[in-house]
């Protein structure tokens, strides 16, 4: 995303990607193949940091292997280009539950001594930041941004019946990862229990593959998931009321379909290295009414006047939220409104290349206030 944008304002961007460890398969041939992968990688970073006058900018890993992975990169970036033109951008938070003499935290607190700046995500990643000894004057938050194309104020306002009803179903959308800790397992049964109670006929969405992870303690496996994943919408979809299903991941103009034809974004995560989700911002830009929690950086781009936040992550606690929103049609439209507002003034991607800009020619970065 800021690549292709800075490119459109004239700058010269060149990618390094970085192989990623295949936990699938044989495990010994694909160690073999990432470490290959590795090598070869790690060779084009060598020849093109070797001229001088660029910037390298470093999405830093932060699992052992990434972070090992990442480390030759950042070493040769620093000592060809010179540390001020390095910088370290964390989008993940596991940095976030490290502890002080931990073998991560050394490591880590060593690599972001190579960099002249280092970017977060909200205000709470930089004051850890802090506690690893960075200099607060190397420190800049860069809230994300999306490319999905932003709906019109009027288009929010008819989607939500400001003005006239249409009567259809309201429509529920959950997308992300399907990963036990971002929440799904509790959105399908909170949409079980509303199915069984009279109500605003509902139309509900749940978007994503399934994802294995160590921070999944729910299921055995994805079999079993996909399993429990059938069972729940069978019995839903018995009722009158409640009509739900399971597209195995959307891109492009297939999930910017999804957000716009969404009332209610849903994305009740209690996932334990959550940063900052786009899909909350993919949402905002198209103007739903949003349910979710404060994991992680989400308190920095939403606040109450923009979304409802869950007091616990449960199927009670989502039932009634939605039961809320899809009762309460003008609750729904002034959160939407609010929201997509929000992200008209502070989260599109202008700013945020700006940010990047600022950053890149020396005046220092400064997200927008929320």
């Amino acid at each position: 995303m800021v690549i292709k944008g800075l490119s459109g304002r004239g700058w010269t961007c060149r990618r390094l990607p970085q192989p990623v460890l295949e936990r699938s398969g044989v495990r010994l041939l694909a160690k073999l193949r990432h470490c290959g992968a590795l090598l070869a990688a790690w060779m084009r970073a060598f020849v093109m940091l070797g001229a001088r006058g660029g910037w390298l900018c470093v999405n830093l890993g932060q699992t052992r292997s990434a972070i090992l992975r990442d480390t030759f990169t950042l070493l040769i970036g620093s000592l060809s280009l010179g540390r001020e033109r390095t910088v370290v951008s964390l989008h993940g938070s596991l940095f976030m539950r490290w502890s002080e003499p931990s073998l991560e935290a050394r490591w880590f607190r060593f690599l972001l001594g190579r960099a002249g700046r280092v970017t977060v995500l909200g205000e709470n990643q930089r004051k850890r930041l802090l506690g690893f000894g960075v200099p607060e004057s190397r420190t800049a938050v860069l809230i994300n941004s999306c490319t999905i194309e932003p709906v019109s104020i009027d288009a929010v306002r008819k989607k939500h019946g400001v003005e006239t009803d249409d009567g259809r179903p309201v429509r529920c959308l959950h997308l992300s990862s399907l990963i036990d800790a971002k929440g799904f397992p509790e959105y399908l049964e909170a949409l079980r229990r509303l199915s069984a109670a009279g109500g605003p006929a509902i139309d509900a969405v749940l978007c994503g593959r399934l994802i294995e992870s160590e921070f999944t303690d729910r299921f055995h496996d994805i079999h079993s998931a996909e399993q429990w994943i059938g069972d729940v919408m069978e019995e839903t979809n018995r009722t009158s009321r409640m009509r739900v299903r399971w597209i195995n991941g959307a891109t492009g103009t297939a999930k910017e379909t999804l957000f716009r034809e969404a009332d209610l974004f849903i994305l009740p995560t209690h996932y334990a290295v959550e940063a900052q989700p786009i899909v909350l911002l993919e949402a905002m830009a198209s103007g739903c009414a949003i349910i979710t929690t404060r994991a992680g950086e989400i308190p920095t781009i939403l606040d109450e006047q923009t979304a409802v936040f869950l007091r616990e992550v449960s199927a009670q606690a989502i039932a009634t939220a939605i039961e809320t929103l899809a009762r309460d049609r003008a609750m729904r439209a002034a959160l939407a409104l609010a929201a997509h507002a929000r992200f008209m003034n502070c989260y599109q991607i202008e700013r945020h290349l700006d940010s990047w800009e600022a950053l890149l020619n020396g005046k220092g970065a400064r997200s927008p206030a929320a």
